[in-house]
């Protein structure tokens, strides 16, 4: 049984964490339907706050995944101690609503004091 997953961090294509998904299926391009909290403390990668209605509405790329890629993402991840899974709503390219996982923090972060992205860019080398 397959399972969505959006990603918005280092597991988007052209990103270090990429490798992770070689056999997952790309969907589409996509954006939550609500807005999210999403911060770049660390600057490498980002955080994704449970704090839905607030932030801004999140650019990410669409997965589906079979059982075993979402296994080893969540040892990735250190699900469910550093970030947990968890489903939201995203909405594909062509203005379609799916319901997929996703990956919040785990911990509680002061997020309101940092700038919320609408997308994660990595700093350039």
């Amino acid at each position: 049984m397959p399972y969505k997953l959006f990603v918005y961090g280092t597991l988007k294509r052209g990103l270090s964490n990429h490798h992770y998904l070689q056999k997952a299926k790309f969907l589409s391009k996509a954006t939550t339907f609500e807005p999210y909290p999403l911060i770049a403390p660390k600057k490498t990668y980002p955080y994704l706050v449970d704090k839905r209605g607030v932030g801004k509405r999140v650019k990410g790329e669409l997965y589906e995944v079979d059982i075993v890629t979402l296994k080893r993402i969540d040892r990735l991840e250190e699900a469910p101690s550093y970030y947990k899974r968890a489903f939201i709503e995203v909405v594909d390219k062509r203005g379609k609503k799916h319901k997929a996982y996703t990956y919040f923090v785990a911990f509680a972060v002061p997020f309101w004091q940092f700038d919320f992205l609408e997308e994660f860019l990595p700093p350039k080398k």
